[in-house]
Order: C-alpha cells, then sequence, then structure tokens
C-alpha cells in the first residue's frame, strides 16, 4: 500500500512516522518483518486525526505498545501501525486527589512499579520482572499466581474509532484469564489504579527483589522471549505438560523450547517468526494427541504467515 501524498503529509505532521521499519527493533521475540507505516502520535489529538484517517480512507490500523507479548509475521503489517509506547516525549503517571494512581499505556511496568512503591503503595508486586507497557498488562490482564491487573484496576480510559475519549469503570464481568473485554476498536489511553498503602515500604521492595530473583533463576531472560507462550489449562500447568511431553529443548529453526522454563520459547539463534509459529503449533498437536488437551497461546499473533 502506498498513501497518497497528502495523507503521507498529514500524517508527518501528527507524530514520528517510519515506512517500512523492521518490527523486530521492537519486538520482544526480535522477529517481525516491516510495518508499512509506523507512527507514534504526538498527543492525543493526533491519535483522533489517525483513527478518522484510517477510518475515512479504509485504512489497516494497528496498535503496539510493548512488543512484549507479540508474534509477528516475517511478510510485517500493513496499513498503518500506531505505536503506544512512546504516546508522550514522557508518558503520564500520576498520584490523583481521589489517592489513586493513573498511568499512561505508555508507561513501563516497571516505572509504574517504581512510581507506586515510591508513593507507598502495596498490591501491584506482582508486576516485577512483566515486560511491556501498563497499557499491554491491561489489555491482556497481565498477572502471576500472586495477582493480576484486574485486582488493582479501577477504571480505564480508552478511545473508541470516533476519536472520543471514554473513562469506564471496571467490573469483574469484563475480565477473563489473560484477557480483556471491551468495545471493538477501543485504543486503550491508560488506567486509573485503586492501591493500599504500604505501613513499610521497604518490605515491599523486599518482596519485588524476591520475585525478580525468583523469575531470574526460573525464566530464560538471557535470550529474546515472549514470556509463557500457553495459557494454563484448566486444572493443568503448561509448563509441565510441555516438559512431560518430552519437548523441552525442541527447537525447529532458531526456535527452542526453554531449557529452563518449558512455557518459554526463545529466539536461540536467528529465529524466524514462521519458526516460532511452527513451534508453538507443534506443541499444540502433541498435546492434543498425548493428553486431548487443547493449548491455547497467551501471545497475540500479527499478520500474514505461511
Amino acid at each position: 500500500m502506498k498513501l497518497a501524498v497528502n495523507l503521507e503529509n498529514m500524517l508527518n505532521n501528527l507524530g514520528t512516522l517510519k515506512t517500512n521499519e523492521p518490527l523486530k527493533k521492537y519486538t520482544s521475540f526480535k522477529t517481525g518483518g516491516p510495518a508499512e507505516y509506523m507512527i507514534w502520535p504526538k498527543d492525543r489529538s493526533a491519535l483522533k486525526d489517525i483513527i478518522l484517517i484510517c477510518g475515512d480512507n479504509s485504512i489497516d490500523l494497528t496498535v503496539l505498545g510493548g512488543c512484549s507479548n507479540l508474534l509477528v509475521s516475517d511478510a510485517g503489517i500493513k496499513g498503518i501501525v500506531v505505536m503506544m509506547n512512546s504516546f508522550h516525549s514522557k508518558a503520564d503517571i500520576k498520584l490523583t486527589e481521589e489517592g489513586t494512581v493513573y498511568s499512561d499505556s505508555g508507561v513501563d511496568k516497571k516505572d509504574f512499579l517504581k512510581f507506586c512503591v515510591d508513593s507507598g503503595f502495596q498490591g501491584m508486586e506482582f508486576i516485577a520482572g512483566i515486560f511491556g507497557c501498563v497499557g499491554g498488562g491491561i489489555a491482556m490482564n497481565a498477572g502471576t499466581a500472586d495477582g493480576a491487573f484486574a485486582e488493582i484496576l479501577q477504571s480505564i480510559e480508552y478511545m473508541n474509532s470516533k476519536g472520543e475519549i471514554i473513562n469506564k469503570p471496571v467490573s469483574s464481568d469484563m475480565f477473563g484469564y489473560r484477557k480483556l473485554q471491551m468495545p471493538g476498536c477501543s485504543i486503550i489511553l491508560g488506567g486509573y489504579f485503586k492501591l493500599e498503602k504500604a505501613d513499610n515500604t521497604v518490605n515491599i521492595q523486599s518482596r519485588i527483589n524476591d520475585i525478580l530473583k525468583e523469575r531470574k533463576s526460573k525464566h530464560p531472560l538471557n535470550y529474546p522471549s515472549a514470556g509463557s507462550v500457553f495459557k494454563n489449562p484448566d486444572g493443568y500447568s503448561s509448563w509441565k505438560l510441555v516438559d512431560e511431553a518430552g519437548l523441552k529443548g525442541k527447537s525447529i529453526g532458531g526456535a527452542r523450547v526453554s531449557d529452563l522454563h518449558t512455557n518459554f520459547i526463545i529466539n536461540n539463534s536467528g529465529a524466524t517468526s514462521e519458526d516460532i509459529l511452527n513451534l508453538i503449533n507443534e506443541i499444540k498437536e502433541v498435546i492434543l494427541n498425548k493428553y486431548n488437551i487443547k493449548m491455547e497461546t497467551e501471545i497475540r499473533v500479527l499478520g500474514d504467515f505461511f
């Protein structure tokens, strides 16, 4: 797709625009083909204009954040890719008068965690070591056995397909295991978090340090990956199913099932996205044939494969 000159000029005025930008520069897997057009909106008004331009001209629109839970096709993504990870020159995070913490979607999770600790809060320690931005954490209800975003979110700020900004109070029926139900074409702008005051932030920081230490010992952090690949089926642990099926260390091309944590697929050496997806599909087939269990991925797969 080649944008008309007037549309390309309009986009240039709405933020930082790049053409044929390799997505492997941004994804945590370090794979993925080019985005035809990639733009970092300069502000929310610019984001609204981008949404309307895409709608009026039937241009495919994809919104990405930290790209840490993502597998992008080697063919790339057509149309316009909006990057929310640098939505502002400095993503906004603040303590509100009501005592909640507001965070833009583009805030890195580690920065969100630090702000909360520095502000004397607890309850968000589970975020420690989870890569990516706050918006992605909201969108997939990121979490661990110790907690999830749904448990600390009070409301979500988003932009709809008309460019209107809406603040939506959260309810339990909006969330599921690693998913969030939102109106179609919703772009998450940020969230308001209700957290408990901590008696001693030193203890909170100590807990965070323990979590980070445990993650470092159990997760293959020295290799590109997208974190846990599969959701846990009811009554089962994905890593245990993969391990007991004899798939530890299984490789296709440069993609490999981690020896350290078998729910991680790592880019061991020059993997392509096709390598990774082929390995995911093989794991699914083996587990289905061996245990009659259908495995579902946590990661988001984008673009055309095969």
